[in-house]
């Protein structure tokens, strides 16, 4: 065009703005083996760290991993589910029984109402007995259970397979569960990304459509294990998975109908477990809320003493006892109230019993000069506070003679004499001058005769099947397979080590009412065992010993035996990862 021409056509329209240059998204580390990042006498500490790792669960029924394609394992887990249960790096010996408990109360539960409904629309029939044979083929079988160790097979590794009976079965469990974070229907595993896109482009397509339609918002998640993602790394991580899933509803970031997972293991933690580089992706079948671990937390709360129990460890005493909506618990040392709390927001009834009158009655004042007790600690929480509070012990209890089965779960936990020594009432002859704050006769309590008054009235009064679960101190040379207490009328479900300090653990038992009480056989059975007797009952005194006494006795230097006790404990016990 001619200048003349330029001129007559006006100025020129301004050309459009360049589109925006994509921001280039930084790479994907590419994936190593453990020999990579951590030397052989790294591994050999961490295999030697971890090597025995008690599972908990006495009847656990665990296959090695990949042991569910033999024609063994599959026999096992036909007509199950395989998820991946992804636990936190927390309380290594409470993991698998937790989740057993909860699924054997599940699938009984929804084996009960299957039953219910089959009876239900039997009584509208003509009686042809069908709904019987429904309610039959309801029933639940076999464990509640079956496990598949991790990959490389590391008991001690977080990502476990649970083989269960449904995902109605899964979702339950996750609604209460404490130690998992989560439950995936695992869609593709791969020790490299690439072998990972491989798998989910392999996945089939009909099963892609059932939550990807386009009717179905859904959602990305990105969980690094032992290390950390930028924001940047996450989304580059999402958008090569894309192209694998073929997802055609919306994303939504808040309220995704479905949810899909993919974590990353990237050991770069020296305190964690040595794992090799593992991609998992998969979809959310159930998620843990952990959010009354910080409801209820004991820093909040204006009613404590000395023992009150860790909330969290309170819930999984809770869910040990298969605790559920309309279940009749009793703690038999209520002191606070720490174990009924979660228990009420679990929504069972109540009932407490403690040799202190005045913790139960009196209470005593908070910060604020108020009068609290264990009534207030439920008032402040707005859960139905307990049936009844009773001032009593277990060797001298109110209840009649012929109560049976009255209790669904028995949590408790004892005092066994390291930071409160047991008391048991005793009869003497004295004047009550004033009723209102008499407070009656003592004597000491032995470890040994609490636990068999414990069992003895959970083997009169839970119901068949119900349970009791207590902790048992513990420490090196107090404690053997042995001396955990029995009874004819349960039997131990699972027994899990907590370490509280170097020379000082507690144990965690679970035992479950097999059949009906029978006065005679229990009779006979102690009297076959003789007077109750445990070695904890002289741990008071090596408790309070001093490091310097105890490697004298076990004839070390202080600091050998310090190195020796730091070796004994676990590491990551405690750890919440």
């Amino acid at each position: 065009m001619s200048e003349q021409a330029a001129a007559a056509a006006g100025p020129a329209a301004p050309s459009p703005p360049p589109p925006p240059v994509a921001e280039a998204l930084p790479p994907i580390p590419p994936s190593r083996s453990v020999s990579s990042f951590a030397s052989e006498a790294e591994l050999e500490a961490d295999v030697a760290m971890y090597t025995g790792l008690p599972l908990g669960s006495e009847n656990s029924m665990v296959l090695d991993n990949g042991g569910s394609s033999t024609p063994e394992g599959a026999a096992l887990t036909a007509g199950r589910r395989r998820y991946l249960c992804y636990f936190m790096h927390r309380h290594l010996e409470f993991r698998l029984p937790e989740v057993e408990a909860l699924a054997d109360a599940a699938r009984r539960r929804l084996a009960s109402k299957a039953r219910r409904d089959a009876a239900g629309s039997g009584s509208s029939c003509s009686g042809s007995g069908a709904s019987n044979g429904t309610a039959e083929a309801a029933a639940p079988s076999g464990p509640a259970v079956v496990w598949e160790k991790p990959f490389g097979n590391r008991a001690e590794s977080p990502f476990w397979y649970s083989h269960l009976d449904s995902d109605e079965v899964a979702k339950d469990v996750a609604s209460k569960m404490m130690l998992p974070k989560v439950l995936l229907e695992v869609w593709g595993e791969a020790d490299s990304l690439e072998g990972l896109r491989e798998q989910l482009a392999a996945y089939p397509q009909a099963e892609k459509d059932k939550w990807g339609g386009p009717d179905q918002s859904f959602k990305f998640i990105v969980e690094a294990w032992g290390h950390s993602y930028t924001m940047r790394e996450q989304v580059a991580l999402i958008e090569s998975m894309e192209p694998c899933c073929r997802f055609e509803g919306p994303i939504d970031l808040k309220n995704p109908q479905n949810r899909f997972w993919l974590i990353l293991v990237r050991n770069e933690v020296r305190s964690l477990p040595l794992l090799p580089d593992r991609y998992y992706f998969g979809r959310e079948v159930g998620v843990a809320d952990r959010s009354p671990i910080n409801t209820y937390d004991l820093r909040r709360r204006r009613y404590l003493g000395p023992t009150s129990m860790d909330t969290e460890m309170a819930f999984l005493m809770c869910n040990m006892a298969q605790v559920g909506r309309g279940s009749l618990v009793m703690d038999p040392f209520v002191g606070t109230g720490s174990c009924l709390v979660p228990a009420a927001h679990l929504g069972a009834y109540t009932i407490g019993t403690d040799i202190d009158v005045r913790v139960i009655k009196l209470g005593k004042k908070d910060k604020a000069g108020r009068p609290v007790n264990v009534w207030t600690n439920f008032q402040d929480y707005q859960l139905p506070p307990p049936i009844g509070l009773l001032r009593c012990d277990l060797h001298t209890h109110p209840f009649r003679d012929g109560l049976e089965e009255v209790l669904h779960a028995i949590v408790c936990d004892p005092p066994y004499g390291v930071r409160a020594g047991g008391r048991k009432s005793v009869p003497k002859q004295r004047e009550i001058r004033s009723r209102e704050d008499y407070i009656p006769s003592t004597d000491p309590y032995s470890a040994a005769e609490c636990m068999h008054d414990l069992l003895e009235t959970a083997a009169r009064m839970l119901t068949v099947g119900g349970r009791l679960v207590y902790f048992l101190p513990a420490a090196p040379g107090f404690y053997s397979e042995e001396e955990v207490p029995r009874h004819p009328m349960l039997e131990v479900v699972s027994n899990c080590e907590q370490h509280l300090t170097s020379r000082y653990t507690r144990r965690l038992i679970t035992m479950q009412k097999t059949k009906p009480y029978d006065a005679a056989e229990a009779q006979a059975y102690y009297e076959a065992r003789g007077p109750p007797k445990l070695a904890i009952d002289d741990m008071h005194e090596y408790i309070y010993k001093t490091p310097a006494q105890l490697a004298a006795e076990a004839g070390l230097t202080v600091e050998e035996y310090r190195e020796q006790q730091v070796l004994r404990v676990p590491r990551n016990r405690g750890k919440n990862i």
